[in-house]
């Protein structure tokens, strides 16, 4: 929080600054062109005196630009019923002006005198007629300038507010795709154990445990799109205890983990119903072995469940579980990844995928 109150008043300060050096600028130029003309029509006049006519005005210019934003957002000239709101801007003009002509005269005798010299305006009437002109120009230019921001920064919030919501409903959707995910597993696991009791009441009460233990994984996660690796593994070790348990003695399981992935963020129960698919085509009969791997491959997560079982047919529709990784990838990252479901040479069925390192939560 300090941080970022500190990167805020940086750039205001560094807003400022650039402000006061872009109207130094100006004022630089436009005496520098009063020194070149003087010096071209063979007039000798010391450079300070064009240098501070320029200067002065330029200085009290800034100021009022920064009043005549204020007074711009008071009075829009945009918008619907703008032109009800240009007469104060009419009667506002002649007012500038005169602070704009009183202000850098005001300046540059202060300038002449610590010079031992006397500024003359000349005549005060002739002399407001005439800055009152370019000040018309001055104050239009001014203004059209804070509407023209105005329309930028209005456009650039439509912008972020449309990214919001694009967002909003990304993440809405991703929710509801990981929510899925659990009643589908948690229904299949009370189909197991129901038809466990029939068989083993006492495997029966292991599983209903394990499950209870899972179950109070879930609820004390924090509902994250993406999790790291090393806690998709250990949800992972729950859900095949669990299996273990329901196939008592028939079937071999093993999660290999590349130390260097355990850190990465991956989606949040990508793993679990690819597993479970295995269960369900592979090895319905529970006997046989599932192998997990994880590991990093430059910028690049690679993730296997290999399976010996009967192998998944050819052209067979997605169920609930795979159908909902598939459309999470795809929002997570489009055109970016690879979901492969192969035949293994000795039998059984292998799921390959390939997706890049996530960057951010």
């Amino acid at each position: 929080m300090t941080g970022e109150s500190g990167r805020s008043r940086g750039r205001h300060w560094r807003g400022w600054l650039a402000y006061a050096a872009a109207w130094l600028a100006i004022g630089l130029w436009l005496g520098i062109n009063v020194v070149v003309g003087h010096r071209n029509s063979g007039e000798t006049i010391p450079p300070w005196e064009p240098m501070t006519w320029e200067l002065s005005s330029a200085a009290v210019m800034a100021l009022l630009a920064l009043a005549l934003a204020a007074f711009e957002r008071r009075f829009p000239l945009s918008g619907a019923g703008w032109t009800r709101r240009l007469w104060p801007h009419l009667l506002a003009v002649p007012v500038f002006s005169l602070l704009h002509t009183v202000g850098m005269v005001a300046i540059r005798k202060g300038v002449y005198l610590l010079q031992s010299r006397t500024y003359d305006f000349g005549d005060p009437l002739l002399g407001y007629a005439y800055e009152l002109q370019k000040d018309l120009i001055s104050y239009g230019l001014i203004a059209a300038a804070c509407v023209g921001l105005r329309a930028l920064r209005r456009r650039r919030e439509r912008e972020l507010a449309m990214l919001r919501l694009e967002r909003d409903l990304v993440d809405a959707r991703l929710a509801q795709l990981t929510a899925q995910i659990e009643p589908h597993f948690m229904f299949n696991t009370l189909n197991a154990i129901a038809n466990r009791m029939h068989e083993d009441v006492e495997a029966a009460d292991r599983m209903i445990a394990a499950f209870a233990g899972l179950m109070r994984a879930a609820l004390v996660e924090s509902g994250a799109t993406r999790v790291s690796v090393a806690e998709e593994v250990a949800w992972l070790e729950r859900y095949l205890d669990l299996m273990r348990e329901r196939f008592r003695g028939k079937l071999e399981t093993r999660i290999e983990v590349d130390p260097a992935a355990c850190a990465l963020r991956i989606p949040r129960l990508l793993l679990q119903p690819l597993v479970e698919n295995a269960f369900q085509h592979g090895l319905a009969s529970g006997r046989g072995s599932v192998v997990v791997t994880i590991r990093r491959e430059g910028a690049r997560l690679l993730c296997t469940v290999d399976d010996d079982g009967a192998g998944f047919a050819a052209g067979s529709a997605d169920g609930t579980g795979l159908a909902n990784v598939r459309s999470r990838l795809a929002i997570l990252h489009p055109g970016a990844h690879a979901l492969d479901i192969l035949a293994r040479p000795g039998g059984g069925t292998c799921v390959r995928l390939d997706l890049p390192i996530a960057t951010d939560d």
